[in-house]
């Protein structure tokens, strides 16, 4: 895929990503009072977005090894969600927002140890740049809890199955998908169904059992339905895109770029949009989001 193809995908998948993320974002302010919401919420997400993905790509044969690597990113996805639904309510947002954009380093990592990817030497500055915009960007509540040793296992929970799920998917699209044809969609689509299963699942335990935390919202309201099949359109089609990244584009180069062009996507949404203030820390974690993204594109000095 040329060059000019690569950051086209990845344009897509940013403002596919954002779309996704202002939506969600009105979802919880208006929705989510509880982790029940929330798992409810993913677990009805993850039905449509299966519905999406088999109603507008074809679908092809899949190994029973790649039904098992769809498992598995389903497992992934639900413990992902689920501790990072645990984490925003036990501990500091900030620093659980952080930390769980951390996570794309560990699959660039993989990428390159495995896989041999391309690796140059203006891609680890912007990575280095990107990491630093993360920090300054963090935007610290007034009200935030303090850290923990329950904090600290939801934290380490959600990154490890945050960057297992994204492993197993580049796994499957490089050394399992070529053998049938279109297989990646039946994959999402299989793995999607296992998650929306599972989440159900826990759904219900949680509102049957311990605490008996029970769904605040109604399990069929209308408009939280509405968000659902809006959002799972939109990650329908951004997971098509994703498959497509992971195929043919370097995770060294895939994952710091989307990371840094999302946060700058949603810097401007915010100002915009919701008439976000920056601070001139904040400023400064931009002016070096934007730094990143020019050295991931600059592409000079190969190391590997």
């Amino acid at each position: 895929m040329s060059y000019g193809l690569q950051f086209g995908v990845v344009c897509a998948m940013v403002l596919l990503g954002c779309s996704k993320v202002t939506l969600q974002g009105s979802v919880s302010r208006g929705y989510i009072r509880n982790t029940s919401d929330s798992v409810l919420f993913n677990a009805q997400l993850f039905v449509v977005i299966g519905i999406v993905m088999a109603a507008l790509f074809p679908l092809g044969k899949i190994g029973w090894d790649g039904i098992l690597m769809a498992s598995m990113t389903a497992v992934c996805t639900v413990v992902f969600q689920s501790f990072y639904a645990l984490a925003l309510k036990t501990g500091p947002v900030s620093l659980t927002v952080l930390i769980g954009n951390f996570a794309l380093f560990f699959t660039t990592v993989f990428c390159v140890a495995v896989y041999h990817e391309s690796v140059y030497l203006t891609q680890l500055f912007g990575i280095a740049f990107l990491v630093l915009s993360m920090i300054l960007s963090v935007k610290k509540g007034k009200d935030e809890k303090g850290v923990s040793g329950k904090w600290i296992l939801f934290v380490a929970l959600m990154t490890i199955a945050n960057s297992a799920a994204s492993v197993f998917m580049k796994v499957f699209t490089m050394d399992m998908s070529a053998r049938f044809e279109n297989s990646q969609n039946t994959f999402m689509v299989i793995a999607y169904a296992i998650a929306a299963v599972l989440g159900f699942v826990f759904y219900f335990l949680s509102a049957h059992t311990g605490r008996r935390e029970g769904n605040t919202y109604g399990f069929f309201n209308r408009r939280v339905l509405l968000y659902a099949l809006s959002i799972g359109v939109i990650l329908g089609i951004y997971q098509k895109f994703y498959l497509i990244g992971l195929e043919k584009i370097d995770g060294g180069f895939l994952f710091p770029t989307y990371s840094g062009m999302q946060s700058l996507c949603m810097t401007v949404i915010g100002i915009l949009f919701f008439k976000d203030k920056l601070s001139v820390r904040q400023i400064f974690g931009v002016a070096c989001g934007i730094i990143c993204v020019v050295l991931m594109n600059v592409r000079y000095l190969k190391l590997f």
